[in-house]
């Protein structure tokens, strides 16, 4: 059969031109058909020459799937596919598709630093383990739960001779990541999240300013104004206040030595990451343990508890090249800002799929 021109230019194989039903500058929409004598079944593959139903099919170009895929990260599945005069799964079966090409070209990449994470995708409901290069800053995998055996299984699937490469794994102070860890990557130095580390430090300030700032029963109002509006004042680290502030919080240690010793307990923990090495990051320690020691600030005693339980991983930091954790807090709100948008997830898959390309 002699192929008419349409065909040829639009690159259509075993296919007839019925005709062209819009044909403008910036869209052009062709009506066609199969050729073929004796299709297969899509169901069985078996081959049959009878007739049994016809279906209208659509069929994009590579550059409208590209346009789809980049709208898609943008804004929700159901906008793209109101713009583009498309249904939704079809949008979504497109970004599924391209989220895998792209989750396995960026697996198939060897990691030496693995940052593990836990995150939801509805809010007290479901939750993935996110799986990041810690170099390249790139999402690996969004694995349903955040348990050991969603660690250990993607580790399992990318074979031992992946989970060689990786050298350093980051990750919160989850008690099941570290048994997945323990288990698949014991060769690997384990070190603790510095964001998580210097929040369980900062709430041992934080319980200290909640007792301080009491005031007796019956008292209007029932704490001390001035020490709850410095709540986030008190956060901040040494180094990183003004002459102003400065002279806030003297005045407020003032009247309350006890918040003066939490803060300062506070500031030496931030030295353990300040410091230039490990022998630095000890001797921050031995300060902390010296105010510890006065009684003034019991209520750090959840803090040494937790410090004992994980010092390894944390003082690991400094013998790993500090890694950062910077690129997975990033990543962690983009992910965050995509469930707000979707106004939550129930399928891992979609929320993996959004996210990979998201990232």
């Amino acid at each position: 059969m002699k192929r008419d021109v349409v065909s040829v230019r639009l690159w259509l194989p075993r296919t007839e031109v019925l005709g062209v039903v819009v044909d403008a500058p910036e869209r052009l929409v062709v009506r066609v058909r199969s050729t073929v004598r004796r299709p297969c079944c899509s169901d069985c593959g078996t081959p049959s020459g009878k007739v049994h139903d016809r279906r209208d099919r659509e069929v994009r170009d590579l550059e409208v799937a590209r346009r789809l895929v980049a709208d898609a990260r943008a804004m929700t599945v159901n906008a793209a596919a109101r713009r583009h005069a498309l249904s939704w799964r079809l949008v979504n079966a497109l970004v599924v598709a391209w989220a895998g090409l792209v989750a396995d070209r960026r697996r198939r990449q060897r990691c030496r630093v693995l940052v593990v994470e836990g995150t939801s995708i509805r809010e007290r409901h479901r939750y993935v383990t996110v799986l990041a290069n810690g170099d390249a800053g790139e999402v690996l995998a969004m694995v349903p739960h955040r348990d050991a055996q969603a660690l250990s299984g993607f580790l399992a699937a990318q074979g031992p001779r992946w989970c060689k490469a990786v050298k350093v794994v980051v990750c919160d102070g989850s008690k099941a990541y570290k048994a997945a860890i323990e288990v698949r990557l014991g060769h690997a130095r384990h070190v603790l999240d510095r964001f998580h580390v210097i929040r369980w430090f900062a709430a041992g300030l934080t319980a200290v300013r909640r007792d301080v700032q009491r005031r007796p029963e019956g008292s209007v109002p029932a704490f001390d104004p001035e020490v709850f509006r410095a709540r986030f004042l008190l956060m901040r680290r040494p180094d990183k206040l003004d002459a102003a502030e400065q002279s806030r919080l003297d005045a407020l240690f003032a009247a309350h030595p006890r918040l003066k010793a939490a803060w300062d307990a506070l500031a030496e923990l931030h030295g353990l990451y300040l410091a230039d090495d490990r022998e630095g990051a000890l001797a921050a320690l031995d300060r902390f343990a010296d105010i510890y020691r006065t009684g003034l600030i019991p209520e750090f005693s959840d803090t040494v508890d937790t410090f004992l339980a994980w010092h390894n991983q944390i003082l690991a930091w400094h013998q790993t090249g500090r890694p950062p954790n910077g690129r997975i807090d990033r990543t962690n709100n983009l992910l965050q800002v995509l469930r707000r948008k979707a106004h939550g997830f129930t399928n891992y898959a979609n929320f993996e799929a959004r996210g990979l390309l998201l990232t």
